[in-house]
Order: structure tokens, then sequence, then C-alpha cells
């Protein structure tokens, strides 16, 4: 019971960290233009080229730090618990320890200003991607803590769960287009990605929240409307939009995702089946 327990815990870690960063990056990158800063010298040097390879495996990377994450704050979860405000002093451990005060030279950081060569202009630019996403990972994650032995948990409440699963849908996809890209050896340049490449994504996104907030048919059928709905748009979007149709892509693409979308489903009807059986327990 307790390794299940501290299973589902690290799971929860990592995908928030995931999603989180995935978020605050496609949002922040886009509203601070990250392609500018790239370009100027010093940030030019110490950067690889902006939505090259290398800034695509970005998502990737970051399943391997939440499971970091995760681990590292494992021994600390009763002291998160305690406090009222748990959320906030796990924030400013990572605002004082990872982002300001970090024993490096990184950006943003007090080491960063003194030692690098990086504009002091741009130290402020990552600034509030890194704030935020911290903040949004404290937060979610003290919730999860608190919450975690209580009646109600997070994967019954049903709108929340929908939009976590539904972004985790996405960032999927855009794994498995990345693996895709680098098999075929395919040139993956992210700066360039429109909105018209973008909504191929949004729309499977869209149908997964959708999806997820019903509760019939069985969640097997409810798996092979997503799987068969998600081939259905990439091969419709891709020859009637785009006009490049990949059929191996659209029937392989949505593997993943619908196997995310029913182990969730799975989770959720476990934990309605425990909180009835608890009900049923204390009448």
């Amino acid at each position: 019971m307790k390794s299940n327990k501290t299973f589902k815990y690290v799971m929860y870690v990592t995908l928030v960290h995931s999603l989180t960063y995935f978020l605050c990056g496609v949002i922040f990158s886009n509203l601070l233009r990250y392609d500018y800063w790239w370009q100027q010298p010093g940030v030019s040097d110490y950067f690889r080229d902006y939505g090259g390879t290398a800034n695509a495996l970005g998502p990737f990377v970051q399943i391997i730090r939440g499971l970091l994450f995760a681990f590292i704050l494992l021994p600390f979860r009763e002291f998160f618990k305690a406090k009222k405000n748990g959320w906030l002093f796990l924030w400013l451990l990572f605002v004082g320890i990872g982002i300001i005060g970090p024993m490096s030279s990184a950006p943003s950081s007090i080491e960063g200003v003194i030692y690098s060569k990086l504009p002091l202009a741009f130290h402020f630019i990552g600034l509030p991607e890194v704030m935020t996403q911290t903040l949004l990972f404290s937060v979610l994650v003290c919730k999860y803590i608190n919450q975690s032995e209580d009646k109600k948990s997070i994967l019954q409440n049903t709108v929340l769960m929908a939009i976590i699963l539904a972004v985790g849908v996405f960032f999927v996809y855009t794994i498995v287009s990345i693996i895709f890209a680098l098999i075929q050896k395919v040139e993956i340049n992210t700066e360039h990605t429109d909105i018209k490449n973008m909504l191929q994504f949004y729309l499977p996104m869209i149908l997964t929240f959708v999806l997820s907030l019903i509760s019939k048919p069985k969640l097997i059928f409810r798996t092979l409307i997503f799987y068969a709905g998600s081939v259905l748009i990439f091969a419709l979007y891709q020859g009637l939009v785009l006009e490049d149709m990949n059929l191996i892509y659209d029937f392989a693409a949505p593997i993943l995702p619908a196997m995310l979308f029913y182990w969730v489903g799975l989770m959720r009807e476990k934990s309605y089946l425990k909180s009835e059986k608890s009900d049923t327990i204390e009448t």
C-alpha cells in the first residue's frame, strides 16, 4: 500500500513538472520573443540554436528532471504537509537555491550576472517563465500532498483531470513527433512552427478533454473512440489542410496518447470505487 502511494506521488510530481514546464515554455517563449534574444551577441554563444533539435528535445528531458524532483522531495512530504503554506516554502526553495542562488553562472542568477557575459537584460527575460513554472509546480504538488489522504482525491475532480489529461496528450504528441522526425532524419526546427501545423495537435487535445468529461460508454470504448478519432483528425487535417499525409504517423502517433488516456481513466475508476466502498463502510 505504501509503495503504491509512493509510486502515484512520483508519477504525479513528474507529470506536473513536465506539463507546467511545457505550458510555461510555450507561453513565455512567444510572449517574450526568445527567438530574438537567442540571436543576440553573448546569448548566441551561450545557448544552442533556438528552435533546433536540442530545443525540441526539451519536453522529453523534463521527464527525467521531474523524476529527479520527485525523489528529492520524497523525504520532505510530511514537512510541507505540516505547514499551512507549504507551497510557499517549496517555491522559496526553488527561487532561492535553484533560480537566484545556484552554485553556477546560470542565467538570472547572482553568479550569472557577475561572472557571465550574458547581457544584463537577458537575465530578466527568463525570470517570468521560471518563476511562474516553479510556482505552479509548488502549488499543485503541495495540493496533492495535502489531499492524498482525503476521500475525494484530485483524480475525482472531473474538470481538473480533463484539463491535465488534455495537456498531457498534447505533450506526448510533441515527444512522438520529435521521435518520428529523428527516425526519418528530418531536420527539426521549432522556430518556424506556426499555428497551421500546431492545430493538428490541438484538435486531439480538445477530443481528449471532451471524452474525459463523460463517463459513458465504457472506458475501453471511449479509448477506442479517442484512438480512431485522433487517426481520422490527423489523416483529414494533413490531407486537406497541410497537403502532406503520412499514414504511418497517423496510425502510430495516437497509440501512446490512447494508452495514457486509458491508464488515467482506469486510475479514476479505481479511485471512485474506493471512495464508494469507504462511504458504504461508514454508513
